[in-house]
């Protein structure tokens, strides 16, 4: 009796250890962090936006604002900066604006190479203007920027300013400034740029 008992109970051990394994290879593979080229760009950004979505918004909105190619050419440079301001209390339409008549939302696209600083337009790239270009240079020179975090709450009536950075030597950083910051300044200077 005490040899049948062992036997299943082995058994038993046998069958829960092929279905655990069954189902881990039943389990779907982690994908790969990639931007899908058919998102669109977000004409809102919701309160409770995520900095993946904030990542995936910029990038898309980069795409259609300046084409894939450009914006492959920029993700392959060592430094690259992507920006985007949504507005926070809107102002009024303008004259004869229709009932879906949303504020711009102000976006840029830059890299910086041994020659400085290129923005990107909707027909290539063109350098950028000096004194927003040497005010890039600072703010990220400056420590205290990198370590503010990646997201600043909320102020009252202000938007959000998003912003995606890769430069040598640091990770790529995604940021969702809701309120005045660092991050804020940089998005607002970049796109002076």
């Amino acid at each position: 009796m005490h040899g049948i008992i062992a036997d299943m109970l082995e058994r038993l051990c046998i069958i829960a250890l092929v279905a655990s394994l069954a189902g881990c290879a039943a389990q779907p593979a982690p994908k790969a962090l990639f931007i899908p080229t058919a998102v669109r760009p977000l004409e809102v950004l919701p309160g409770e936006a995520s900095l993946a979505m904030a990542r995936t918004d910029l990038i898309a909105t980069a795409r259609a604002r300046f084409g894939a190619a450009v914006v492959d050419r920029a993700m392959a440079s060592p430094v690259h900066l992507m920006v985007k301001r949504f507005a926070g209390m809107a102002p009024p339409p303008p004259p004869g604006a229709g009932p879906d008549w949303r504020p711009p939302t102000p976006a840029a696209l830059l890299v910086r190479d041994s020659s400085g600083w290129a923005v990107a337009t909707t027909t290539g790239w063109r350098p950028a203007n000096a004194e927003p270009a040497a005010e890039l240079d600072r703010l990220l020179a400056d420590e205290g920027f990198w370590r503010e975090p990646a997201f600043t709450p909320a102020c009252p009536d202000y938007g959000a300013a998003l912003l995606l950075l890769k430069v040598p030597r640091r990770a790529e950083t995604v940021r969702n400034s809701q309120c005045t910051s660092r991050g804020d300044h940089l998005v607002s200077v970049a796109l002076t740029a």
